[in-house]
């Protein structure tokens, strides 16, 4: 079938949600992934006997039938069809600085306490600050305060008192309520789980992240990241939709101002008069659509988008097994104490002279990243042998390509790297840098590695086709925060978006929010509201039950369009890159 009522370009979360929404209201729907697994950086990848996550860690609020996450899957009818475990509640996230370790507990009242056990002569100023950040999070509503100007100004009335602080950059926040530099580091801590410095991440935002978490808690998926896409595939082909793997779009087509469908890589054109595009905001504008169509204006503003900062992650098969010595806690491990400034040291690229020897001491010197272990997380899942673990390092680096010796066009424009001496340095040094930052955390850690890859930037740019590799969309700054980001319509009429880029911000959260606010803007309806409400949209007693032998992976790599003979898959063939 070559027309469609409706195609989505990209299967990262954001896309696979307004899909399933889209097909479960009635809209004969198509995803296009030009790779050759759904999920994007939710999608998990196998090696001999171990599987690896690529971007699911922890997710926020989902052990409520309330929580976001939880109401957009039963919106469809497969709440039931993911089950999350929460991560220790004691410490779902573990700080640790030379100065200080901090157990990020669950609970406003436990975080208020700890931190001021922990820091006793910052006692007052930290309950200012927790009184503020609360309040400020008990306004929050990610589903409807970045949905419209409405959900926006309601914000702010419920915010009351605490509303002027809502924009102020989280350092300034500190300042105002008298934060000595003792606590700094850990009330700073965690702002690399969204991706944005402190001097430059509005308050509201470290607001809505500890709601998710703090009052939330942290979960993780069983069965990974994978479960989600596969679960929401599973969905869209139950309704009437459908998927293709290895179809990389060259052009969103445009004519008379209305979208008209796409043309692949390969020349063949897909006819629908709806296409929403959750690939990257940038590539959209830029490259996936004519320039006669976008505006000097529009295309001038999205230029200028600050990206935010990608992602270095190194993978680890371990013949140990961890959960024996360490709890289900996400780890982060800083080099230095300080609130975000050695990190942003090690991601200076041209503070280095653009000089990989000066940069690499630097990165060294103030190495800070998240050490994520799944098999304590997920005991249920055989992710790999028995008494084995699976452990991923990740930090953030500079989005620059001449870091890598590249050229500006990067791997999308088609550029090898995989032989380039350059980038296998960087690659391998970068490597070595983090195994030795979590040796600091696991004992004789280098002892029992029995599997080793790593994924670059150059990595994900060239898997998610994303602008300079980053997984977060643009960055969650003053400038780029709540009415100041895209939202799903465009301008163009037929077309809209989903991603990280837009009002709800980066994460699995965020993106399936944008992709359930997507489908609403296709379908002229305020979706948030009736699944609230309870409604169930589309046929989902026909979504298949997950018994033991079910395989997201195989869901996610089974390329058996109806109507067209494909290639089917059953284990990821992403490369080492």
């Amino acid at each position: 079938m070559q027309d469609w009522d409706a195609i989505v370009v990209g299967s990262g979360m954001g896309g696979m949600t307004a899909a399933a929404y889209l097909a479960a209201n009635g809209r004969r729907t198509l995803v296009l992934e030009q790779g050759d697994v759904l999920g994007g950086c939710t999608h998990v990848f196998r090696r001999k006997d171990y599987e690896f996550e690529v971007g699911v860690h922890y997710l926020g609020d989902c052990g409520r039938p309330e929580g976001n996450i939880p109401t957009i899957l039963r919106g469809v009818g497969v709440d039931k069809h993911v089950e999350f475990r929460e991560i220790d509640p004691d410490g779902f996230d573990v700080l640790d600085f030379p100065s200080v370790t901090f157990k990020v507990p669950r609970g406003w009242d436990e975080y208020r306490d700890r931190l001021l056990e922990t820091f006793p002569d910052d006692a007052a100023s930290l309950r200012r600050y927790v009184r503020v950040i609360r309040r400020l999070a008990d306004a929050v509503d990610r589903a409807t305060t970045p949905a419209s100007t409405r959900g926006t100004a309601a914000t702010v009335l419920r915010a009351g008192w605490a509303a002027p602080f809502a924009m102020v950059p989280l350092a300034r926040l500190l300042d105002l309520c008298g934060v000595g530099p003792a606590p700094r580091p850990v009330l700073c801590g965690q702002t690399p789980a969204y991706a944005a410095p402190a001097d430059r991440a509005p308050a509201i935002v470290q607001a809505g992240f500890l709601k998710n978490y703090v009052e939330g808690g942290a979960y993780y998926p069983v069965g990974g990241g994978q479960v989600l896409s596969a679960t929401m595939a599973e969905v869209v082909r139950a309704n009437g939709g459908d998927f293709r793997l290895d179809a990389r779009v060259r052009e969103i087509l445009v004519a008379d101002g209305r979208v008209r469908g796409v043309e692949l890589a390969d020349g063949e054109i897909i006819s629908a008069p709806v296409v929403v595009s959750n690939a990257d905001l940038k590539r959209t504008y830029l490259e996936l659509l004519d320039p006669s169509v976008v505006s000097p204006v529009r295309r001038k503003l999205v230029s200028s988008y600050q990206m935010a900062w990608p992602l270095f992650n190194t993978y680890l098969g371990l013949d140990i097994d961890l959960s024996k010595t360490m709890t289900s806690s996400q780890i982060w491990k800083f080099r230095a104490d300080a609130d975000f400034g050695p990190m942003r040291k090690a991601i200076d690229w041209a503070g280095a002279g653009r000089d990989r020897a000066r940069w690499l001491d630097a990165l060294r010197e103030n190495a800070a990243a998240m050490i994520h272990i799944a098999t304590n997380k997920d005991s249920a899942t055989p992710l790999a042998p028995a008494g084995h673990s699976v452990i991923e390092i990740m930090t953030y680096l500079p989005p620059d390509h001449d870091l890598w010796g590249l050229g500006a066009g990067g791997p999308v424009a088609g550029e090898k790297y995989r032989d380039n001496p350059d980038y296998l340095a960087v690659k391998d040094a970068v490597t070595e840098i983090l195994i030795d930052l979590a040796a600091d955390v696991i004992p004789g850690l280098r002892d029992h590695i029995v599997w080793q890859e790593a994924g670059t930037p150059i990595t994900q740019e060239r898997y998610t086709h994303s602008t300079a590799g980053g997984s977060y969309g643009i960055e969650m700054n003053l400038r780029q925060i709540g009415p100041l980001r895209p939202t799903p319509k465009t301008g163009i009429r037929g077309l809209y978006l989903a991603g990280a880029s837009l009002g709800w911000g980066p994460g699995v959260e965020g993106v399936m929010l944008s992709g359930v606010g997507a489908a609403g803007a296709v379908l002229g309806r305020d979706l948030f509201t009736a699944i609230r409400d309870g409604a169930v949209f589309g046929t989902a007693d026909q979504v298949p039950q997950h018994g033991d032998g079910w395989d997201p992976l195989a869901v996610a790599t089974d390329t058996t369009l109806r109507g067209k003979k494909a290639r089917r898959r059953t284990t990821t063939q992403r490369q080492e890159a």
